[in-house]
């Protein structure tokens, strides 16, 4: 949903993230209207939208060469082995792949090193 609105995933894992007795951080106006201005028809439009994969496909380069498991990706962005094998040399991908492999990226960029 972050990347969706174009606010900082930092910023909305901070809100998701604090307990109920720790204020909430100061939420940017400008993001607070991106999220709240986020629709259930555009969200489901992710899965139908076509986009093209060359960043994508980059990105999941670099996640695999990285050491990021197949099967723990192909599980986070919603895809079997098989899709994800044919990502890596595909011309076009939904945006909601698109979106799940730029997040895979910065999930597995700030992981533990030694927990892969």
């Amino acid at each position: 949903m972050a990347m969706t609105a174009g606010v900082s995933t930092r910023l909305v894992g901070r809100l998701l993230g604090v307990s109920q007795s720790r204020r909430l951080p100061k939420l940017p106006r400008d993001s607070a209207m991106r999220l709240f201005c986020l629709s259930d028809a555009r969200l489901a439009e992710l899965a139908r939208t076509r986009v093209s994969a060359e960043d994508t496909r980059r990105q999941l380069e670099e996640l695999l060469a990285g050491g990021c498991p197949p099967a723990s990706l192909a599980r986070y962005c919603r895809l079997t082995l098989t899709e994800l094998d044919a990502l890596r040399g595909a011309a076009t991908c939904t945006e909601l792949t698109a979106l799940l492999v730029r997040s895979a990226r910065l999930q597995y960029r700030f992981a533990d090193p030694h927990a892969h």
